[in-house]
Formats: C-alpha cells, sequence, structure tokens
C-alpha cells in the first residue's frame, strides 16, 4: 500500500510501501529505493500526539545490535496506512501483539445465533470461527462509525461498520470491556477516536436499521436478479446465491429464504474483474479493500447491467478488465483519486518507465489514474506550473508506439486502450485526435489489430475507448472538435462493417454483452439525438442504412436480460425509425410484431412504477417506441383492440392535447445551448485585452533577455490568437440564427422528431468540419 508522504524533519517526499515482508521508501521522481526495513527489524509504528493527526512514527532496529531508531512521517492518509502496516504486527522484532479474545454470539443474517469469538487488535477487530480458528472478518477502525448497545438482548452491542450505518450485532458477557477496549487501541494505535453512542437500540430497531442507510425498499427491491455461486474462504465449497442489482446496491441474497446476506452501494465498487481462464468466473472489487468473487453461466450480462448500473448511479470509475488491481501500484487509497503530483509523475512514467518495463508503467498508470479521465489534466496559471497537455500528448505518443508490435498478452493490450481511454477522456486528449500528427492513423492500425485477435476482453476495451472519441467525458466539451472526431472515426465504410459484423455475430451467437453494449453506445453517439446532431450527414446515413438492414438483430436485443442493452437497442431503433425512408418504417413496424417486441414495450411503457432514473428513461423509450410501431400500421391496432378494452382505445383518439409534465430523460443534452455558451465565453472585455496586449510586450521583452520561456495565461488559453476566429464565428452564427424562426427553435427544444437531420446544418454553419 504505497503513499506518498513528507518526512517532516527534513522535508523530502518519499512514497512509502507497506509490503508482505517489509515498509520500503522510494523516491517518488525515480523510483529508486532508498530506505528498506524486514519487519522483522521493526519495533513498532504508531501515531505522533493523541487524536487526528497526520504525522506517526516508525521505531526499528538498527544494524544487528540493540539500537533503536525513530523516523517520523506525515501523511493526509494516516489512519490506513497504520490498519494495513498493523496487519504484520505479529512479525515485528518486539511487542508481537496479539489481542485478547472473547467468546460471543453473533446475530446471523439467517435469523440464527453463531458462536463466535471477537479478538481486539491494534488495528480492528476480528470475527474468528471457533471451530477452525481462522479469521473470517476484520472490522477495521478505519470503519468503524461507533458502537451502539441493544437495550432488549442481552449483552448485545452493535459495530456501526461501513460509511453507511450498517449494524452488526453481537451479544457477550464482556460487553462492555470490549467496546472499551477497541475504543482505547483505535486512539493509541490508529491515532482516531470512536464513541460509544448514547442512544441504544432495542432489537426491532435492528431489524429494521440493519442495512443502515440502504434499509429503504427502493434500496433493496431488485430490477435484476442473476444466479450466482459465490467463491469464499469461509466455505469449503462455492456456495449459491441471488445477486441483485437495485436502484443503489449490489445486493446478495439467499436463495432459500430470499434473506439479504450483504449489502454493497454500487458507489463503493472499484473494479469488475473477469477471470481469463474460467469465462464463468469475475470479481468485484471495492474501494475499502473487499473483494467479492463469484461464478455465473450469464457472467458478461450480469457485468453489463452491473456496469451500467454502477455509472447510472454516478460512479464513472469504474471499468471492466481481466487483470486484478494490484494493490502494491497504488500510490494512494482506491476510495479517493491520487494528488496532482501523483498523475503527473505517471503520464511521464509511460513517455519514460523507470524500470524500463513499459508494461508495468502501463498497468500502474491505470492503477493511479481514474476511468473517468485525468483529473487534473489543464495546465494551470503560474510561473512554475508545468504543461499538462504536453504531458498528455507525450503519454499518448508512448502508447502509439506500440502498434508495430503489440503485446501477446491479452491483458496487457487490453491495458493499452484502457490507458487510451483514461487520457482521451480530457479535454487535452479529446482535442489531440485531430490536433497530434499520427494520432489518428497509428491508433487506427492499432485498434484493427486487436479486433482481429477475437477477444472479448480486448474488444470492450477498445470499443469503449472509441466511445470516449466520440463522446467527450469531460465537462466544457467542444462541440466542434466532437465533430472532428467523429468525421475521422467514421469515415472507414469497411471499419464500420467490421464493427457491426462483430455486433451481430455476437448477437446471434448471445455471448459478448459486454462488447455489445460497448458497441451500442458507439452507435447511439453516431445515430441517436441529441448526439447524433455532431454527425455529418452523409456518414450519418451510410451508417443508419448499414443498421436498418440488420433490424431483426436488433429486436433480439429486446429479450437481453441487461437493461442497458435493451436501451441502447431501443435508441437505436427510435432513430432508424425516425430518419430512415418509409419503407425502413413499415419493414421495422412488421418485426415488432412478428419478434414479439410490441407488446413487451407496451407492458413496460404502461406498468413501469419507479424513482430509478434508468427504469424511467427505459418508460419513456418503450412509449416512443410503441408510438412508432403503431402509426399508421392497421396490423397493429388491431391487436390492440384485441388486448386493450374499447374505451381505452378510443381515448388515444381524443382531440386533447397531450399533458407535457414529464421530463425528457432521453434527450439529455441541449446542442444549441452548449453552442451559445461556448460563444458566449469567448467574447472577452475591453479591459482584458488591452491588459493582454501590454503583457505581451512584457513577455516579449522577456524572452529576449532570458533562455526562460514563460507563457501568458492568455496565450495559454488561446484567447489572442484565435481573436479573428472569433470575430468570423459570431458572425457566422449570428447570420445563422437570425435566419431560423423562433417557433422552429422552440421545437428544437421540444426534441421533436427529425431533430438530427434538421439541427445538423444548423450547427454546420458555425461548426464546420475541415479534413
Amino acid at each position: 500500500m504505497p503513499q506518498v508522504m513528507t518526512c517532516p524533519v527534513c522535508l523530502y517526499k518519499r512514497v512509502f510501501s507497506v509490503g508482505t515482508h517489509g515498509i520500503t521508501t522510494y523516491n517518488p521522481t525515480t523510483l529508486e529505493v532508498t530506505n528498506q526495513w524486514p519487519y522483522g527489524d521493526i519495533c513498532g509504528i504508531g501515531p505522533v500526539g493523541k487524536g487526528q493527526g497526520t504525522e506517526f512514527s516508525l521505531t526499528f532496529r538498527k544494524g544487528s545490535g540493540k539500537k533503536s531508531e525513530t523516523l517520523k512521517f506525515s501523511t493526509e492518509h494516516r489512519t490506513e496506512l497504520l490498519t494495513e502496516a498493523l496487519r504484520f504486527r505479529t512479525e515485528f522484532s518486539e511487542g508481537k501483539i496479539t489481542g485478547r479474545r472473547y467468546n460471543c454470539y453473533k446475530h446471523h443474517w439467517s435469523d440464527t445465533r453463531k458462536p463466535v469469538n471477537l479478538e481486539v487488535t491494534p488495528g480492528g477487530i476480528d470475527q474468528i470461527d471457533p471451530h477452525t480458528n481462522r479469521v473470517v472478518c476484520s472490522y477495521d477502525y478505519r470503519n468503524i462509525e461507533g458502537f451502539v448497545e441493544v437495550s432488549d438482548y442481552q449483552g448485545g452491542f452493535c459495530i456501526v461498520y461501513g460509511g453507511f450505518g450498517r449494524l452488526h450485532l453481537f451479544a457477550s458477557e464482556h460487553r462492555d470491556e470490549i467496546i472499551r477496549s477497541a475504543i482505547e487501541h483505535a486512539g493509541n494505535f490508529i491515532g482516531i477516536m470512536l464513541r460509544l453512542r448514547r442512544e441504544g437500540l432495542t432489537f426491532e430497531d435492528f431489524v429494521t436499521e440493519r442495512l443502515g442507510k440502504y434499509s429503504s425498499d427502493e434500496s433493496i427491491t431488485s430490477l435484476a436478479e442473476f444466479v450466482v455461486q459465490k467463491i469464499t474462504t469461509r466455505h469449503p465449497e462455492p456456495v449459491k446465491r441471488i445477486l441483485a442489482l437495485t436502484e443503489t446496491c449490489l445486493v446478495e441474497r439467499d436463495p432459500a429464504s430470499y434473506n439479504i446476506v450483504t449489502i454493497k452501494p454500487f458507489g463503493e465498487v472499484f473494479a469488475l474483474i473477469c477471470d481469463v481462464d474460467n469465462p464463468q468466473v469475475f470479481t468485484v472489487e471495492f474501494i475499502r479493500g473487499q473483494i467479492r468473487k463469484y461464478s455465473s453461466t450469464e457472467r458478461d450480462s450480469l457485468l453489463a447491467s452491473l456496469l451500467d448500473g454502477v455509472r447510472a448511479s454516478g460512479n464513472r470509475d469504474v471499468c471492466v478488465k481481466m487483470a486484478p488491481t494490484q494493490r502494491g501500484q497504488r500510490w494512494g487509497l482506491l476510495s479517493m483519486p491520487v494528488d496532482e503530483e501523483v498523475e503527473s509523475l505517471h503520464l511521464r512514467f509511460l513517455a519514460a518507465p523507470p524500470s524500463g518495463n513499459f508494461a508495468d508503467a502501463v498497468f500502474k498508470f491505470n492503477a493511479n489514474i481514474s476511468y473517468s479521465g485525468v483529473l487534473h489534466a489543464v495546465t494551470q496559471d503560474g510561473l512554475f506550473s508545468e504543461n499538462k497537455e504536453k504531458l498528455i500528448n507525450n503519454a499518448i505518443l508512448a502508447l502509439l508506439a506500440q502498434e508495430a508490435e503489440l503485446p501477446a498478452v491479452n491483458s496487457e493490450l487490453e491495458s493499452h486502450f484502457q490507458a487510451i481511454r483514461r487520457l482521451v477522456a480530457s479535454k487535452a486528449g479529446f482535442q489531440a485526435f485531430t490536433q497530434l500528427p499520427k494520432f489518428r492513423e497509428k491508433l487506427g492500425v492499432k485498434t484493427v489489430k486487436a479486433l482481429k485477435r477475437n477477444n472479448n476482453g480486448v474488444t470492450h476495451a477498445a470499443i469503449d475507448m472509441l466511445c470516449a472519441l466520440m463522446c467527450p467525458m469531460h465537462d466544457d466539451y467542444d462541440l466542434r472538435q466532437e465533430q472532428l472526431n467523429k468525421a475521422s472515426l467514421l469515415s472507414s465504410k469497411k471499419f464500420l462493417e467490421n464493427l457491426l459484423e462483430k455486433f451481430i455475430t455476437n448477437v446471434d451467437h448471445g455471448t459478448g454483452a459486454l462488447v455489445i453494449s460497448s458497441l451500442l453506445d458507439f452507435l447511439t453517439f453516431a445515430l441517436c439525438a441529441p448526439y447524433s446532431e455532431t454527425t455529418e450527414g452523409q456518414q450519418f446515413d451510410m451508417l443508419l442504412e448499414m443498421v436498418a438492414s440488420n433490424g431483426r438483430t436488433l429486436f433480439k436485443l429486446f429479450q437481453h436480460p441487461s437493461m442497458a442493452i435493451v436501451k441502447g437497442a431501443g435508441l437505436v431503433m427510435k432513430a432508424v425509425i425516425e430518419e430512415g425512408d418509409k419503407e425502413i418504417a413499415t419493414k421495422m413496424q412488421e418485426l415488432a410484431l412478428s419478434e414479439g417486441a410490441l407488446p413487451r414495450h407496451l407492458h413496460t411503457s404502461l406498468f413501469t412504477v419507479s424513482t430509478d432514473q434508468r427504469m424511467l428513461t427505459n418508460r419513456q423509450l418503450s412509449r416512443h417506441l410503441v408510438g412508432l410501431w403503431t402509426a399508421e400500421n392497421p396490423v397493429a391496432m388491431n391487436l390492440l383492440k384485441r388486448i386493450l378494452p374499447t374505451g381505452l382505445l378510443a381515448d388515444l383518439d381524443s382531440p386533447d392535447p397531450v399533458p407535457e409534465k414529464d421530463v425528457d430523460r432521453m434527450h439529455i443534452r441541449d446542442n444549441l445551448k452548449i453552442a451559445s455558451d461556448q460563444l458566449n465565453r469567448n467574447k472577452v472585455p475591453e479591459w482584458q485585452r488591452i491588459a493582454g496586449k501590454a503583457a505581451k510586450e512584457v513577455e516579449k521583452f522577456a524572452k529576449e533577455k532570458a533562455d526562460l520561456v514563460l507563457m501568458h495565461w492568455r496565450d495559454k488559453m488561446g484567447i489572442a490568437q484565435k481573436e479573428q476566429d472569433r470575430n468570423n464565428l459570431v458572425s457566422r452564427t449570428n447570420q445563422s440564427v437570425s435566419c431560423v424562426p423562433f417557433h422552429f427553435v422552440f421545437s428544437i427544444f421540444l426534441n421533436k422528431p427529425f431533430l438530427c437531420h434538421i439541427l445538423g446544418p444548423f450547427l454546420s454553419s458555425f461548426l464546420p468540419i475541415t479534413s
């Protein structure tokens, strides 16, 4: 568990690594080992001072004698570092601390009392199986929120744990001693203050609030369920479980009693791991360090649904990969992004690996950089600010330089695409696709070669990276740059045919749910409003025709267990009907009946009741599809007459206007507003232009007199150089807007059909695509 920290005495930074055999410190810029202490030489480690703080001391034996030396360090993550280091306390040279054990009973999820042993240790409370003497689980002090007594349960007390008030109920004759000892250990060894809550609980309160803030029906009601086998050290054989996905949580249930075994919020999922050797095994990694391993015959469908649920909850940093996360490669906590210095260092390590091992540098980069993109991706104002855009471009070039000889191991090739995805998710990386020389050509060669391997993990990573180039994953994005990227990615008909061939093959064989999901995202960004408004007209028509010719394939996806895939297929189907000619629309209407899609979406549109945005989006989409499939379709109307009461159908012909109270959840982006905002941001006040002119004169003089190259903030923002372009852009935009009637602009905000081809030329008038 490496941490970047400062030595208070001499104020230099070191990477402090807690390993399996000892503690090591590294120089962060060169990764050179500066100190190393085997656990057999360590006397102790603990916080400096009382209460919360950042300093801790490490005492170790010096040489072969009895003399000892103490060093002090400082880190913002002292609690987590001490917890990890104290896991190896029994190997220390002095003070092999073993806590006292207490006989207890635990109230099990099956409503039974099971005998356990609790051991209060320096880092947490261990639950031990009295029969095997093996630690079943540990309640780290860092994750304990407090203790609370249960008044009507003899000797009962709860450990409030996990950050969301999860209650674990135990009973012991030594209740007071256990709680007092745990509070003392947490303060002395970890440096945190735990408390016993004054207000007690009743057993009925425990049953009601056992899952903390996720005890409500909305948090535990399943949206999708999968039968899995749980692989755990607690049981010698895999145990059958129901893995349920709710609006906010991943819930594990017992199939016999349907009781909840465990619950984990989507926000705490760190990564999803697909086992390379076994196509049914997968692992879920959490930000607090827990790992859950399962086996399922529907692994890819489960992962596609889980990935969609986690990202819909706001956790954009989760990804699916082949190789487990190496905890020792992360320079910080999994629960929060690394700081700016660590990001910059790993960007440099990609361009020049310290150990000369490029594959290792890529894995370390992915372990430290959020999947949603480089967090500190914009050059800051200041005399010694480093050029972040240059760092990102150099890292991209280093990854693309490997296209001649792709890694033989699929997990390494997958890591390359996931690293590129992290880079292009930033604004600088997104713009580099068309601005950096040879970026497009080299990335195209690398992608085509990778797709030929026919490995689902590599294919998913490559297409997910392409999706990040199709639609910006960062804030404050530029619509013109999105147009440029799309024009390049959709220019090759052969490449698009290869992608659709993979799509059709996986759908027909019922495999590759992750690949299908990523390809649907790709098609959504190209064909579906509002993203299609930045797709060039000829490319839009070409791809739409290619998709429409395989319309039956889309209908097969409406029976898929993954909600994300059903929604993606529905959005593409909506675009095909709205934007295609009458023959295509008629064909889709016939297929909707022959494939049984109409009744399914009719049921979804009528009976979906939920507060989950994903479910409400699917309901809106289903209502739209039912309207498209039944419009001027006598066969569909006759079917509805046999299904629905006559009075209800007569109400559909009512002349009353439809109430527009519901929120539009499909058209989540207003491109006209984005373009207008970008135009307004480019308007610079007169005083700024005058100040900038004076500053440039000073800067010119400084450049002539010194070798230090300083760039003014106006130059970094590109204001001065693009002033003429801005004036031209303003004049063209004003001309375009002036010729658009008000009622037409209003219809755009209402998201009327055929929005893509109407708004596309309008945007193109001031967002031209250049070759």
